[in-house]
């Protein structure tokens, strides 16, 4: 897929405020957090006024939100800082918009960085 297909895919994939909730989050990161990529807080944050949902938009930045039954707080699953966290089953009790979400999001990550070769 070329990064021109990519682009295209990210405007048939995702609805307009989502966009602009994830350029919005992604700049602010790039200025405050310390390596450049949202934390959970920041997704949290930008979720509310933009009135997207906060899984969606985390999806989009690698990041997996889930409640745990029984449990008031949110599970966060970082899939770039630790992507042997995100497993296959973890990804799959997610939405299907979630899961859309977050595969763009890696696959963007590794068109434009990829990921280096182990020997």
């Amino acid at each position: 897929m070329t990064p021109e297909r990519l682009t295209e895919a990210y405007g048939r994939l995702f609805p307009r405020r989502l966009q602009l909730a994830h350029l919005a989050l992604v700049a602010h990161a790039e200025e405050v957090s310390p390596d450049g990529w949202p934390t959970p807080a920041m997704v949290a944050q930008f979720s509310r006024p933009y009135r997207v949902p906060r899984d969606r938009l985390g999806g989009l930045v690698g990041l997996l939100c889930r409640s745990l039954p029984g449990v008031s707080r949110e599970v966060w699953t970082d899939a770039i800082r630790e992507p042997e966290r995100a497993t296959p089953h973890l990804i799959q009790q997610h939405s299907r918009a979630v899961q859309v979400a977050l595969g763009w999001c890696l696959y963007s990550r590794d068109l434009w960085l990829p990921r280096p070769t182990m020997h």
